[in-house]
């Protein structure tokens, strides 16, 4: 072997003077010292050919780009100096070779490359280094769709290494691992990283909600999702992490189908999975067993309860995630025929069945924001199949489900099971219509009460003139209060919207001011109805309570940062005292929110000049305690007793020129009451 390598390295040698001596060369290039660039490449292409060794062939490779760069031919040198790096890393010296000449032909072009700069800006056929380094993502990409993590991976730390205030190098990264790897650690230390440069990066706050939601960190996803909102609330970016939050609550509410029956993978590497029909088409039989990807023996599992709701994150279920196809099934009862919208959000392409009969396709790869695809279908009395069919390639792989009536709204009487346990839904129909007959008794029971009430009120009214005299003044004020408290807001925002399409205000920042005062005047017109709906809700009993454990100081803090953002009073001091940093309680957090701004904002009515208010929280072994202490008015002793009553406010000389409705208590004790 020594001898042919001999003989060979002689012949290529005398082969190289020959053709230099032939063509008249009295020049050469810095490495070789032999040849012209041109036959340098050759001379090397040719070892190529039959070399074996990873360090020759390091070797060659970086002789061949260094010859192309003389030539100015920098994109092909480029993508020689990568193949030393992505696919010989163990010969040290040619890839620190290859790195540093990578450094200078990132940092600008070689002075032989510019005389080569036409007046087209072109050079030797390239254009500027941007195109070159666009080519080196390309690599990347292209490691990334065939599934090469860890080469996708080396070329985009090379690329970092070299441009080290590109945040998308550290996104990029931080996807592969939650996508590809589902290292959701990793992951968030690239995306955290990104921030830490480039605080205003919106992807990266998407991402960081997504790795939030691999973990089921839901409250710190909506966060994420929220602040890359607050950054840019119209862009793509914010409206897909806004809708993502949209799910989150959907699946609290449990209005989103998780429990299903799944299977696969199966094959999809031509990206045909979704055209071509696997064997859970042909038979749905959920306790046979079928050939999936890699010849794999696969069967139908069921990782979900009854209880589940919310997104179907298929990265979690099946590995590996690259190329798949995964099946779907569930059932879904009907009491009677209907009409009825699924409404799907799908990352990748997605098909699906009812009963037997395809409703919707789409093969277009889009990011999952709940309710973004609806197909209109018919549900028979009884069970309906519901067969979903998703192909995934690289990257997110899950998506949304739900089933609505043809506006949008939920039933209550659907019941989804993917066991088809005719038991179980016998039972809940059976609870159905209890509490049917329940609310019944109770609506006929609150309208007997309701004409009691409204008779021997009608009769106190004819026997005590001052008394009605007095409930005339409360519905005057209530009236007064609500008309002015929807004509204010809706006035200013008016004007100021006036005066901005008039082209009055000049100055950016002046403009800002005026957009801030016109959501600030929306958000009161919003929080006022909220208000009056919310009461109206309690009131029927309309209102659904969620109960779970909430820190009551941190709510109680809250509550202060919306009302002193919203009041914007300089001579308000509004405090919060707290026994503890952390008290724990399982309460329904919105609606004890809701009853501190109220009290606060009462507070705040009938305080005068000193409008000095603090939020006191306490706890003892086994309650928390709330309280919203002021130095107002205060209020006669005879009155005390009726101020959580509808429309009820103290005699109007005592709260002349302050604006109220009455209800604002009367809601704090309701909600209290539930």
């Amino acid at each position: 072997m020594k001898s042919i390598f001999f003989r060979r390295k002689i012949y290529i040698f005398l082969v190289t003077i020959i053709i230099a001596l032939s063509c008249g060369l009295s020049s050469f290039s810095e490495e070789t010292g032999k040849t012209t660039p041109l036959e340098t490449i050759r001379q090397y292409r040719s070892i190529l050919e039959t070399a074996t060794d990873p360090t020759e062939i390091a070797n060659a490779h970086y002789s061949i780009g260094y010859a192309l760069e003389e030539l100015g031919r920098e994109t092909e040198a480029t993508a020689e100096y990568l193949k030393i790096i992505i696919n010989y890393p163990d010969a040290y010296v040619a890839n620190k070779k290859a790195e540093q000449r990578l450094s200078k032909l990132y940092s600008g072009f070689s002075e032989k490359s510019k005389e080569l700069i036409g007046k087209s800006g072109e050079l030797g056929g390239q254009k500027n280094p941007t195109i070159f380094f666009a080519y080196i993502k390309s690599l990347y990409e292209n490691y990334r769709n065939l599934g090469q993590y860890d080469k996708a991976l080396n070329v985009l730390e090379k690329l970092y290494d070299m441009d080290p205030q590109n945040t998308s190098y550290l996104i990029d990264m931080g996807e592969i691992y939650l996508y590809a790897y589902t290292d959701i650690d990793k992951a968030m230390f690239h995306f955290n990283k990104a921030i830490e440069m480039e605080p205003n990066n919106q992807k990266a706050y998407v991402d960081i909600g997504r790795a939030f939601e691999k973990k089921g960190d839901y409250e710190n996803a909506i966060k994420a999702y929220a602040k890359a909102a607050d950054i840019s609330p119209a862009s793509p970016w914010a409206i897909y992490g806004l809708r993502r939050a949209d799910g989150i609550r959907m699946a609290k509410d449990r209005m989103l189908i998780k429990d299903w029956y799944f299977i696969g993978p199966f094959d999809n590497s031509d990206e045909k999975g979704l055209e071509r029909p696997f064997s859970p088409e042909e038979n749905v039989d959920t306790s046979a067993s079928y050939k999936g990807k890699g010849d794999a023996s696969v069967s139908w599992f069921r990782p979900f309860g009854y209880d589940s709701s919310g997104y179907v994150d298929l990265d979690l279920l099946f590995k590996p995630s690259d190329y798949m196809t995964v099946y779907a099934l569930t059932y879904v009862y009907s009491p009677r025929k209907r009409q009825v919208q699924l409404r799907i959000g799908s990352e990748t392409g997605i098909k699906v069945w009812l009963n037997d009969k395809e409703v919707f396709y789409q093969n277009i790869s889009k990011p999952a924001t709940v309710d973004s695809d609806v197909a209109t279908g018919e549900l028979k009395e009884g069970w309906n199949k519901i067969l979903v069919k998703v192909s995934s390639t690289w990257g997110l792989c899950g998506y949304y489900f739900r089933v609505s009536d043809l506006k949008s709204n939920q039933f209550e009487d659907l019941i989804f099971d993917p066991l088809k346990n005719d038991t179980r839904v016998k039972n809940i129909y059976r609870k159905f219509v209890r509490e049917k007959r329940f609310r019944l008794t109770r609506i006929a029971t609150v309208y007997t009460i309701a004409v009691s009430i409204l008779l021997l009120g009608l009769y106190f009214m004819i026997s005590n003139i001052y008394y009605k005299i007095k409930i005339n003044r409360m519905k005057e004020d209530f009236i007064s209060s609500v008309s002015h408290e929807l004509k204010t807001p809706i006035s200013a925002i008016k004007m100021l919207t006036e005066t901005l399409k008039r082209g009055k205000v000049k100055q950016e920042q002046r403009k800002e001011q005026y957009y801030d005062m016109i959501v600030r005047e929306s958000d009161r017109l919003t929080r006022f109805i909220n208000k009056i709906l919310d009461f109206a809700k309690l009131e029927k009993r309309g209102r659904i309570f969620y109960f779970e454990s909430t820190d009551v100081t941190e709510l109680a803090k809250t509550a202060i940062d919306i009302f002193r953002d919203e009041i914007q009073d300089p001579k308000l001091a509004l405090n919060l005292v707290a026994g503890k940093e952390h008290i724990l309680a399982d309460i329904d957090k919105d609606a004890i929110l809701q009853v501190i701004f109220n009290l606060v904002d009462n507070a705040y009515k009938y305080s005068k000049e000193e409008k000095d208010i603090t939020v006191e929280v306490s706890d003892n072994r086994e309650n928390a305690y709330i309280k919203i202490i002021d130095k107002g008015l205060g209020m006669p002793k005879g009155d005390i007793e009726r101020i959580f009553d509808k429309f009820y406010r103290i005699e109007r000389d005592i709260i002349k020129g302050t604006k109220g409705s009455g209800l604002g208590l009367a809601f704090v004790k309701s909600i209290i009451d539930a």
